[in-house]
């Protein structure tokens, strides 16, 4: 059972071009051992089999590499909204070490959770960040230090791309993930692309031997700078999207 487990991660490892050996598979183990453990207490996911975990969590998170490799995306450092139990930001950190992740959760137990994880498999060059991210937009430390940010289910479109901007240099990228882009959403996503004057790259459709399930990655680029009005408090942009 457990040679099947492995061979499942490696395969996926193998499509995405990652060299691995024994202790970074080992990590992978420990990190689904512990987040199990760790969700009798918590709630934290509602996935709790192996191979599920590493399809629908770990697999799902490395294919933002995927585009990256395409688009020859810098990812030097790389923010992760709303960051969870990890995902995608340490699974990207423990196969990708010569990274800066950020990883930005508002909720304290997940955070708790994060630090715990980062201690448990030894990943440096990581820094977890308990706070609301429209803060961080406004916050000089943060703002327009990032080339790359991340988020996966974490709101829609226009809400994203709104907090996302104004951390990223210009000429840096956001990768979001998205499994179902509806009509209205495509619609509001583009208006909120031209109020910023944003690009859309490419809506990228990860391949089926990877994720199995309908999956897309939403790869978009900065081209200008933003107002330093944005992001807007008091959570407007989650309650309120521009579009």
């Amino acid at each position: 059972m457990f040679d099947i487990k492995v061979e499942k991660l490696s395969k996926g490892l193998d499509f995405l071009s990652i060299d691995y050996d024994h202790n970074l598979l080992n990590k992978f183990i420990l990190y689904y051992e512990f987040l199990n453990k760790e969700n009798k207490k918590y709630n934290l996911t509602s996935i709790t089999d192996f191979d599920d975990f590493i399809s629908l969590h770990v697999l799902d998170s490395l294919s933002v590499l995927l585009p990256i490799q395409k688009y020859n995306i810098n990812h030097k450092n790389i923010l992760d909204i709303g960051s969870g139990n990890g995902f995608p930001g340490v699974p990207f950190r423990i196969c990708i070490p010569k990274t800066n992740m950020i990883l930005v959760d508002s909720i304290k137990k997940k955070v708790n959770f994060m630090q715990q994880v980062i201690q448990l498999l030894n990943l440096s060059g990581i820094e977890i960040v308990n706070n609301r991210i429209e803060n961080l937009g406004k916050n000089k430390d943060y703002r327009k230090t990032q080339n790359l940010i991340l988020a996966r289910a974490v709101a829609k479109l226009p809400t994203l791309i709104e907090i996302a901007l104004p951390l990223l240099q210009i000429g840096g990228y956001c990768i979001f993930h998205k499994s179902n882009l509806s009509q209205s959403e495509f619609e509001s996503m583009n208006k909120t692309l031209r109020y910023f004057d944003a690009q859309l790259i490419e809506i990228y459709k990860v391949p089926n031997e990877l994720v199995p399930r309908n999956h897309n990655l939403v790869i978009i680029k900065k081209n200008s700078e933003i107002d330093f009005e944005y992001p807007r408090n008091n959570n407007k942009p989650f309650r309120k999207p521009l579009f």
